[in-house]
């Protein structure tokens, strides 16, 4: 009973967590004043389908994408997505003054300063605020300075047309007109048209031309009315019942199910529960106490934190795959999240293994720091965009499926045994040169670790760093040479060729040649355990390359994976 104390105290203090920030989420996600706004119910709109992406989304969905194209990251007016989106096609005079154009590039960004300086249209505070956040009124931008130099970049195809069509996209967005164009939110009649295909979701542009029946029409224009004169018990009422009338007399048949659309409503609430990364670092922390200090009570509560963790990733997981319809493996975003969760999976098999051998801890603690890592980035950066879209008709190949998740996972793998270098690194570092290695590729101590335990021969640290490293590299390179296997069997299915040198092919290639050259060193050089680590870390410096440069910089035929 005593040893499963701690694991338990571990999984507990994971879910306390996981309970504390979803109720921080919840609370951030309402509006920040006490006017109009704070008074709204929403709530309704979770249960209203948005046709737009090709797929059908919750509303809530569909205005967090469209409002990170209008405001990146930031908010408008301190709003939530949902309320910001009707704020401003309902009332676009209320954020007349206010920043709402984003400008994602720095660089672009300096440029902007220095030209509306010279014209004169906006305060010094003001545009030090907008270096900072990147939004900015539209007046700004219409400046003959500033205005010529959106001109010059949108004329420079190399480095300044993305950056100008980036612009434009939130400026035009923004607009009444296009937001309303956009909200496609009524289901088309149960017939096709005469060619065969079917009818298209309606927008509310439709319903305020006519396009749509007369309840419909009525109960548009009392919710645009209320909430234009900011009646918010008007607005409240008059929402709940426009919805009602999507629901249950346009063409039902055509809704998704309303559990289906409030849980997908409630995954972007919670910030796609990628602030997981948060439990993985206490327990990285509590497994490196554990490994340097050998304390049994840090050992159980980091791995109840990394149970814990895992559990939770999982819910993420199947949350999303559920939402989507599909494996959650058909952007960058999901290539990330899902690539860690196999190989904290592949971890927890490990540690089972190795429960009694020299070898415990340490898989759970590198996958710990490589789950972390990944879900911080996925929080974090916006190239990673979690929005949910279909996959494109390409992908769905079972080769694809295969090849992507087996190359993933290795790239997942990789990340953990760097991670393991990394520590091998330090403690030669800090606690002498001596130049420690597992014999027989840490095999012996990961399959006999009880045995050699048995017969007296003792193991320090640095032999089962080395040891657990090189059981994570053999893995890697096994499943890295599977994953470039299967992609040149997919290739040839469906570009009609196995290999044609795009970049992220070169560099799969790459990162297996480094893993190729780290076999061949540990059999002739001296140093086996160093060599080691330092050719690890390497290869997961291209295998990032491969991950991020690649992805971001250099366009191929890969976009990501």
């Amino acid at each position: 009973m005593k040893r499963v104390v701690p694991y338990a105290i571990g999984v507990l203090v994971a879910f306390g967590l996981a309970v504390l920030i979803s109720s921080m989420l919840a609370r951030s996600s309402k509006p920040i004043d006490d006017g109009f706004a704070a008074q709204l119910d929403l709530s309704p709109l979770d249960r209203a389908a948005v046709y737009a992406d090709g797929r059908l989304k919750s509303y809530d969905s569909f205005a967090r994408d469209a409002l990170s194209t209008i405001a990146g990251r930031n908010r408008i007016a301190a709003l939530p997505p949902d309320v910001a989106y009707l704020d401003l096609m309902l009332r676009p005079q209320a954020h007349a003054a206010e920043p709402t154009v984003f400008v994602k590039k720095k660089v672009v960004r300096s440029q902007i300063v220095q030209a509306a300086e010279r014209d004169g249209l906006a305060s010094r505070e003001e545009l030090d605020v907008f270096l900072e956040t990147g939004m900015i009124r539209d007046e700004v931008l219409i400046g003959p300075e500033t205005a010529t130099l959106l001109r010059r970049l949108s004329s420079d195809l190399l480095r300044g047309s993305k950056a100008f069509n980036q612009i434009m996209a939130s400026v035009q967005l923004q607009q009444p007109g296009a937001l309303g164009s956009r909200l496609r939110l009524v289901p088309p009649p149960p017939r096709v048209t005469e060619a065969g295909g079917k009818m298209p979701w309606g927008s509310v542009a439709d319903i305020e031309a006519g396009l749509a029946g007369e309840p419909l029409r009525r109960a548009w224009a009392e919710l645009s009315a209320t909430w234009r004169v900011e009646d918010a018990e008007g607005a409240n009422a008059a929402l709940a019942g426009f919805v009602e009338l999507l629901r249950t007399e346009v063409n039902p048949g055509a809704y998704p199910s309303p559990t289906r659309l409030a849980f997908e409503s409630w995954y972007f609430k919670l910030a796609h529960l990628t602030w997981v990364w948060l439990v993985y670092l206490f327990a990285v922390a509590l497994l490196l106490m554990a490994v340097a200090y050998k304390w049994e009570g840090a050992r159980g509560v980091g791995l109840g934190l990394f149970w814990g963790g895992f559990a939770l990733h999982t819910l993420a997981l199947a949350w999303r795959w559920w939402v989507s319809g599909r494996w959650p493996n058909s952007n960058m975003f999901e290539a990330v999240t899902t690539s860690v969760w196999l190989a904290a999976a592949v971890a927890i098999v490990l540690e089972f293994v190795s429960r009694r051998g020299p070898m415990r801890n340490l898989f759970a603690l590198g996958a710990s720091a490589a789950c972390m890592c990944a879900m911080m980035a996925a929080h974090y950066i916006p190239e990673l965009d979690p929005g949910i879209k279909n996959m494109m008709p390409i992908l769905h190949d079972l080769w694809l499926y295969i090849h992507t998740n087996v190359i993933i996972a290795s790239y997942a793998l990789i990340a953990m045994a760097a991670a393991l270098s990394g520590l091998y690194i330090v403690r030669r570092a800090f606690m002498g040169s001596r130049a420690d290695y597992a014999r027989a590729g840490g095999a012996m101590l990961f399959t006999g670790g009880a045995s050699v335990a048995a017969q007296g021969r003792s193991t320090n640290l640095g032999q089962v760093l080395d040891g657990a490293t090189m059981v994570l590299i053999e893995l890697s390179f096994l499943l890295l040479w599977a994953g470039i296997v299967m992609g040149a069997i997919w290739a040839d299915h469906s570009w009609g060729r196995p290999w044609g040198w795009d970049p992220k092919e070169v560099f799969a290639l790459n990162t297996f040649i480094v893993y190729i050259v780290l076999i061949h060193v540990r059999l002739k050089a001296r140093d086996k355990g160093l060599w080691t680590a330092v050719l690890s870390i390497v290869g997961a410096g291209v295998m990032l390359f491969n991950w991020i440069v690649i992805n971001f910089v250099i366009s191929g035929l890969h976009s990501y994976a």
